[in-house]
């Protein structure tokens, strides 16, 4: 025994803090912190940072490692009219019914077991009823939607492609939508799009990616929400967290956030489709030292496939 704790026991907690004690938070080593920044809300391959201004309104950025097995999710409202064969890539420009953050948040949350933070999505054509989204959308491996604005901006249309362990922002063009492996897209515009809208503070939605992983590919998304920027404020925030690429969602009255069941930005106009971020899944070390007090023989070494001999009599 060891102050009341078995060896066995308190072999698994020291395995568990080497595999489970992070060096950095989602990858952002707590020194490089760009200024103003501060951590607020973190889970496995996750992190919520805030930055306060002078108004008393607040910046915030999240960091989503994809390397690190966190993961985002591309969620829209009931589609109410499919409009078939009416998007302006040859597929569906169907009609979604529009839902506040907060039924969202709700059904997201109950229904996935590492719920991180939900925010709003790309722009839609109207603020009130069934509407249709601007630009595509695509969700495991499906195009739900072509969009409709394909003349609007056109020179500044991008999309961000997801894959499991890494994203890329890339021009959205009717090639890249439909040759790219990625089972799901977003598409929004670039920061040059809004003339002198772009200087003035507003809601604003934005998201990055970069932090090359060990295969070259971009392994982090960067969000940007806040309900009082300006353009220029809210790259400039995504780029010193280590984005390479950035692309504007939606903003206004839309940019709006919830993160493990608290509103940060909003609550705004509801929206026809929204992004959810999922925290990494708890390593085997977390159920093993949840479980190290039941004196289960072997509990410690199942993921080692083995026990030495001399702990076999020290469990209990």
């Amino acid at each position: 025994m060891i102050r009341g704790i078995t060896l066995k026991a308190a072999m698994v907690m020291l395995l568990a803090m080497i595999f489970l004690a992070p060096a950095a938070v989602a990858g952002q080593s707590t020194a490089a912190l760009p200024a103003g920044f501060y951590l607020i809300a973190a889970d496995l391959g996750t992190a919520l940072y805030q930055r306060d201004a002078l108004d008393g309104h607040h910046d915030f950025v999240q960091v989503v490692a994809l390397h690190e097995g966190a993961a985002v999710r591309l969620l829209h409202g009931p589609i109410v009219e499919a409009g078939q064969g009416a998007g302006v890539y040859a597929g569906n420009n169907p009609l979604f019914a529009t839902q506040s953050l907060a039924e969202v948040w709700h059904g997201f949350s109950t229904q996935e077991s590492q719920p991180f933070c939900l925010t709003n999505g790309q722009f839609f054509s109207a603020y009130s009823g069934p509407v249709t989204l601007s630009f595509p959308l695509k969700v495991d491996n499906r195009l739900i939607s072509d969009g409709y604005a394909i003349d609007q901006y056109r020179r500044h249309q991008l999309m961000l492609a997801i894959w499991p362990d890494r994203a890329d922002i890339m021009p959205l063009t009717a090639v890249n939508l439909h040759t790219t492996s990625a089972p799901d897209i977003v598409a929004g515009l670039s920061e040059a799009v809004g003339g002198r809208r772009a200087s003035s503070r507003a809601g604003r939605t934005f998201v990055g990616v970069g932090q090359p992983n060990g295969s070259g590919n971009y392994g982090t998304i960067f969000f940007f929400t806040s309900r009082l920027a300006r353009t220029i404020e809210a790259t400039a925030a995504l780029r010193a967290f280590g984005a390479v690429k950035v692309m504007m969602l939606d903003g206004g009255a839309s940019a709006q956030l919830i993160c493990q069941g608290q509103t940060y930005a909003g609550p705004g106009r509801r929206v026809p489709q929204t992004i959810a971020v999922l925290a990494a899944p708890p390593p085997v070390w977390a159920d093993l030292l949840s479980r190290v007090d039941s004196c289960e023989p072997d509990l410690a070494w199942i993921a080692l496939d083995k026990e030495p001999d001399w702990l076999t009599d020290t469990w209990c």
